[in-house]
């Protein structure tokens, strides 16, 4: 059995998010007394219509340190695929340098980015295209990245089920290695992402192998990105950790799930289960 530390998106606590502060103290507190080892820092959390995200992440820093557990991942913004106006480009490429040196300063070891592709009609699809347009979009932000000593990863995509024959670039293993390999990043392997996609999950994982450094765990029907826990859709588990370990995997177990609106009072049995779950599958590693 490979035994890999847990983690998961800081998404499982119930504390409001109107006060930032408070919600990072008592975050922190729930994840640590619940027995996960990092948790995965989301940047949309901060302010960064200005320079606003510097205060708070020292402030997230200090409760960081008080509580003796780290932020060791994050998720960078994302724009998505669709067509945007000149005007939500530019901001929103300000948000993500800004994200990116509240990441750094965070100390995180690794940040998800998301390529900017779209699901296409099979006879629309051009992949060439699709590799420029990502390679555009991202290029910029990994430059920023090196410079100020952040290690970012690419994330695999899922289609939009919209079109009856479709493809969306990134969502195989070959397209992702395509953008990481030009970019000189690593990868950030979604399993609800693939199962939606149709993607043999242990194929792609063992033709990424050592560029995977990141993971999202969650579960769907394949249809939607629901973000369920493991066990709960319809994810092949054990294909997809006889994957890791083809991958020779050793990094954080990280879960990217939904709470949906789960009382206060059943978050520790939720944060239980994953847990409990993340130890059934890591008996599947091999």
């Amino acid at each position: 059995m490979k035994k890999l530390r847990v983690s998961s998106a800081f998404t499982i606590h119930s504390y409001p998010k109107d006060d930032l502060s408070e919600y990072v103290r008592v975050g922190l507190d729930f994840y640590k007394e619940a027995g996960f080892d990092a948790a995965d820092f989301g940047t949309g959390l901060l302010d960064l219509s200005s320079d606003a995200w510097k205060p708070q992440v020292e402030q997230i820093l200090d409760l960081s340190n008080k509580a003796d557990f780290r932020f060791e991942l994050c998720h960078l913004p994302f724009m998505g695929g669709s067509a945007k106006s000149e005007e939500y480009v530019a901001e929103f490429n300000i948000k993500m340098h800004r994200a990116i040196d509240a990441a750094a300063a965070l100390g995180v070891d690794y940040a998800v980015m998301h390529p900017n592709a779209v699901t296409l009609p099979l006879k629309k699809y051009a992949r060439n295209e699709q590799f420029d347009s990502v390679m555009s979009h991202l290029s910029p932000f990994v430059e920023h990245a090196n410079k100020v000593g952040l290690n970012v990863v690419v994330e695999n995509m899922r289609i939009m089920p919209k079109f009856t024959v479709s493809h969306r670039y990134c969502q195989t293993a070959d397209e992702l290695c395509e953008v990481a390999d030009a970019l000189g990043i690593g990868i950030c392997w979604d399993f609800g992402h693939a199962n939606i996609s149709g993607v043999r999950q242990s194929e792609a994982l063992a033709y990424i192998g050592k560029r995977l450094k990141v993971l999202h765990v969650n579960d769907n029907t394949a249809f939607e990105d629901d973000h369920l826990p493991p066990f709960t859709g319809n994810v092949d588990w054990k294909d997809a950790m006889h994957g890791l370990a083809l991958a020779e995997f050793d990094g954080l177990f990280n879960y990217e799930v939904a709470v949906g609106r789960s009382p206060a009072g059943m978050r520790k049995a939720y944060a239980a289960y994953l847990l409990a779950a993340a130890n059934e599958l890591m008996t599947y590693i091999e």
